[in-house]
C-alpha cells in the first residue's frame, strides 16, 4: 500500500507541473477542445448527410471538403504557422499584419478554388457536380476562400494566446452547417453533394462573427493591413508553406485518391473512419503546435514541456484505440449499416497511427522551433511521397483496408527515421546547451 505521504507529494508534484504550464495547458485545451467539439459537431455533421442523402452525394461532398481544405492550405501561403510564431515577439501592429495576411490568402483560396471547379471533373467524373452550374462553383470558391482566411486566423489567435476564440469560432461554425444540413435534408428531397458542401461555406461565413469583440476592443493596435511588413517576411512564410502543404498533403489527398482509384460510395466509408481515427491525431497536433507559439517567446524549460506533450498524446492513443477495439463497430453503425460492414477495418488501421503521428507532430514542431525547417524539408516531402505511394499501392487492390494500411506502414517508416531528433530533444537541457542557444536566438522583433 503507497504510504499517503508519498501520494501527497505526488500530487502536489502534479499540482506544480500543471501551475508551470498553465500557458500551453490552456491554450493546447483550446485546440483539443476545438477538436473535440468540431469533431464532434463534424461527426453529427456526416451522421446526418449518410442518413439524409445518398451514398454517392457524400462522398461528393466528402471529396469536395477534402479538396477545399487542401486549396484553401495552399492558399495560406504559410501565412498561419509564420504568425503563430512571430506574434509572440512583435512590440505592436499585431492586427495590421494579421489582416494583410487574411485578405491575401482569403483572395488567392477563392480564384484558386474556382479554377479547380471547372477542373475538377477531369480529376474524377464523380466531381463533375462541382462545375455543374456556375453557382455551384461560385459556393465552392468561396468556402476555399474562407478556408484558406480562417487557416490562417485559427493559428495566428494560437500566437495571440488567444485559444479561447479559436474555440469559438468553431463551435459556431460547426453548429451553423449542421442546423443547415438538417434543413437541407429536410426541406429537399434527393439534394446533391453540392448542397452539403455549400452548408460548410456558410458555417465558416457566419463564424467570423465571433471576432466582433477581438476586433473592436483592438487599444492602439490598428487595423491597416501592413502588406510591406509581411513581405519582408516573405522567405520564412515560404519556407512554413512548403513545410505546411507537406505536412498536410496526405490526410487532405488520401479522400481524393480513394475517389478516384475507386468510387464515390468507397471515400464515404473511407472519410468517415478517417474523420474518427483523426480524433486521436489532433491531440500530438494541438499540444506540439502549441509548444511552438510558446516556445518562440520564452525557451525556458521546453525539454520538460515537450516530455510532458509526448507523454499525454501517447497516453491518449493507448486509451483511443481501447475504446474504438470495443466501441468501433457501433460507432459506425450510427452512420449506417453499410459503414459498419466497410469502414471498420480500416478504422482500426487507421487508428494506429497515433503512436507515428505523435513522433511526427513533435519533430515538426522541434524543427520550427529551432529554426531548421529549410533542412529537414527533404526529409518531410520524401515522407509525404511515401505516404501516398502507400496509400496508392493500397488502392490499386481495390481494397480500402490495404489503403490504410499502405498509409500507416509509411508513416510508421517516418515516425522512425524522426524519432532520433525527437528523442534528442526530450532530454533534459540546461541555458547555455547548443540546444537551449537555438531556441533562444531570435530576438523580439520590432516593428518597422
Amino acid at each position: 500500500m503507497t504510504p499517503p505521504g508519498r501520494l501527497s507529494g505526488a500530487a502536489a508534484s502534479l499540482r506544480g507541473e500543471i501551475a508551470r504550464n498553465r500557458t500551453v495547458l490552456s491554450n493546447a485545451g483550446s485546440m483539443m477542445g476545438t477538436v473535440l467539439v468540431t469533431a464532434g459537431l463534424g461527426a453529427a455533421f456526416w451522421l446526418v448527410a449518410a442518413r439524409q442523402f445518398s451514398p454517392e452525394a457524400v462522398g461528393v461532398a466528402s471529396a469536395a471538403v477534402a479538396a477545399m481544405m487542401l486549396i484553401g492550405y495552399l492558399a495560406t501561403v504559410g501565412f498561419g504557422t509564420l504568425l503563430m510564431g512571430e506574434l509572440p515577439r512583435l512590440e505592436r501592429g499585431h492586427r495590421g499584419l494579421l489582416n494583410a495576411a487574411l485578405l491575401i490568402s482569403g483572395a488567392l483560396g477563392a480564384v484558386l478554388g474556382l479554377v479547380f471547379a471547372y477542373l475538377a471533373p477531369f480529376l474524377s467524373a464523380d466531381l463533375e457536380p462541382l462545375s455543374d452550374s456556375f453557382l455551384a462553383a461560385l459556393v465552392f470558391a468561396l468556402g476555399v476562400g474562407l478556408t484558406g482566411l480562417t487557416a490562417v486566423l485559427d493559428q495566428a489567435l494560437i500566437g495571440f494566446l488567444r485559444g479561447n476564440l479559436q474555440l469559438a469560432r468553431n463551435v459556431v461554425f460547426s453548429a451553423v452547417k449542421l442546423v443547415a444540413l438538417a434543413a437541407v435534408g429536410f426541406l429537399l428531397a434527393d439534394a446533391g453533394g453540392d448542397w452539403i458542401y455549400g452548408t460548410w461555406t456558410l458555417g465558416i461565413a457566419v463564424s467570423l462573427v465571433v471576432l466582433t469583440r477581438f476586433y473592436l476592443r483592438r487599444g492602439e493596435d490598428r487595423l491597416r493591413p501592413r502588406f510591406a511588413h509581411l513581405n519582408s517576411m516573405r522567405f520564412d512564410a515560404a519556407t512554413h508553406h512548403v513545410y505546411n502543404l507537406a505536412i498536410r498533403a496526405p490526410d487532405l489527398l488520401l479522400p481524393l485518391i480513394v475517389v478516384s482509384m475507386l468510387s464515390a460510395e468507397a471515400n464515404a466509408n473511407f472519410y468517415i473512419a478517417w474523420m474518427i481515427a483523426s480524433f486521436g491525431f489532433m491531440v500530438p497536433v494541438s499540444l506540439s503546435s502549441v509548444l511552438f507559439a510558446v516556445g518562440s517567446g520564452d525557451a525556458e524549460r521546453l525539454s520538460d514541456r515537450y516530455r510532458l506533450s509526448v507523454g499525454l498524446s501517447a497516453g491518449t492513443g493507448v486509451a483511443i484505440n481501447l475504446v474504438l477495439l470495443f466501441a468501433g463497430g457501433p460507432i459506425l453503425s450510427l452512420f449506417g449499416a453499410s459503414y459498419e460492414q466497410e469502414a471498420l477495418a480500416p478504422l482500426h488501421i487507421l487508428a494506429l497511427g497515433v503512436f507515428p503521428e505523435t513522433i511526427k507532430a513533435h519533430f515538426l514542431s522541434i524543427s520550427r522551433v529551432e529554426r531548421r525547417i529549410p533542412q529537414t524539408i527533404p526529409l518531410v516531402i520524401g515522407g509525404t511521397v511515401l505516404e501516398m505511394a502507400g496509400a496508392i499501392g493500397g488502392g490499386l487492390t481495390g481494397s480500402l483496408s490495404l489503403v490504410a494500411l499502405g498509409w500507416l506502414l509509411a508513416v510508421c517508416v517516418e515516425a522512425a527515421v524522426m524519432s532520433r531528433d525527437v528523442f534528442r530533444f526530450l532530454r533534459p537541457r540546461r541555458p547555455g546547451s547548443e540546444l537551449y542557444a537555438a531556441a533562444s536566438a531570435a530576438p523580439r522583433r520590432p516593428s518597422p
